[in-house]
């Protein structure tokens, strides 16, 4: 398996598992509370009437008054996390190339 294979993939299921871990602040409104979710931008929201959990198995598996999801924002958070990660990758392996070279002379 490539490296940007294994990036993607990766990418993939942190930012899902972001969702189900990080907990959500309920959104200001008037009549209708609003608990978002996603990582780095909300892809998910829960539309409730009464104050509710702050956590995605709650708000989703508990009644709610609506439901919206964002396809192409998870996409976009995949895509952040991906060039993070890609990032880091880099880094790390040319400081790691520089700590244990040998110079020849």
């Amino acid at each position: 398996m490539n490296n940007r294979r294994t990036f993607f993939i990766s990418s993939t299921i942190i930012a899902i598992m972001t969702t189900l871990i990080l907990p959500s602040s309920p959104g200001e409104s008037t009549a209708i509370l609003r608990y978002q979710y996603g990582f780095p931008i909300n892809y998910i929201t829960f539309f409730q009437t009464e104050p509710s959990s702050r956590w995605f198995g709650a708000n989703f598996f508990t009644g709610n008054a609506g439901l919206s999801i964002d396809p192409a924002i998870l996409l976009i958070n995949i895509l952040i996390i991906y060039f993070v990660i890609k990032f880091v990758a880099k880094i790390y392996s040319k400081s790691f190339y520089l700590l244990f070279s040998v110079s020849k002379k």
